[in-house]
């Protein structure tokens, strides 16, 4: 008891919109980066040759994704995941769809005094199935293990600060339900509590029910579809 009303005490002496500001900004960042990298540009193989280096970087994940047809993809930084999704006309046989596409590339590479290390991967394959489909696990896709990390920890602040403010304008459960079904949740409470966050709005302190809490979480999880829309639009 004595150790959550010292951590509530905390709460009420740190500088409330400037950090509410920064955590926001890294976890809208970190859910862009993990779209990026679930839906990379699709792109051709003369873009990944622009991309490599005379040094092998960055490294290409090549994988066989059916019968006729092999993906690439790698990445040139913050947002920056691309992928090649190359059909073969016939079946490709010795030494197989991988290599062909492999040599495919690496003469091209040749040409222009680069080179491109494949590595023959899916980077996505060991986060399984269910982290796409639970939005609070979208963390994991984040490629950046700078960002990564740094979101995780956001959440974990974001999820803690619900437990112990004070004087909360929802009930944490209404919170924690829409953090934990949605993900944008968290963005949602940095924006409402515990006022709103705009600089220069008028200080909306009123509580919030459980359907005002919902109807906000869906606005945001529409905004974010948007940036992830126009981030789409942007690289396409």
């Amino acid at each position: 008891m004595a150790a959550t009303s010292l951590l509530s005490r905390t709460l009420r002496h740190v500088p409330d919109r400037p950090v509410r500001v920064v955590v926001l900004m890294v976890l809208l960042t970190g859910m862009l980066s993990g779209m990026s990298h679930l839906l990379p540009a699709q792109v051709g193989v003369s873009d990944l040759v622009r991309d490599a280096g005379r040094d092998g970087s960055p490294v290409v994940h090549v994988r066989q994704s059916g019968l006729l047809e092999v993906r690439a993809s790698w990445s040139t930084g913050l947002l920056g995941d691309k992928e090649i999704t190359h059909r073969f006309t016939e079946l490709p046989l010795r030494p197989g769809g991988v290599r062909i596409f492999e040599d495919i590339v690496r003469g091209e590479a040749r040409a222009r005094g680069k080179t491109v290390v494949f590595a023959e991967d899916d980077p996505l394959a060991e986060l399984g199935g269910l982290s796409a489909l639970v939005p609070v696990l979208y963390w994991r896709f984040i490629p950046q293990d700078w960002l990564r990390w740094s979101v995780l920890a956001c959440g974990l602040a974001v999820l803690a600060a619900i437990a112990f403010r004070a004087r909360p304008r929802a009930n944490p459960g209404y919170w924690y339900l829409s953090c934990l079904l949605t993900g944008a949740g968290f963005l949602t409470y940095l924006w409402c509590e515990p006022r709103t966050l705009p600089p220069g709005a008028p200080a909306d302190e009123r509580p919030l029910g459980g359907g005002r809490v919902t109807v906000y979480t869906l606005v945001t999880c529409a905004l974010v579809a948007l940036a992830i829309g126009g981030l789409t639009v942007l690289r396409g």
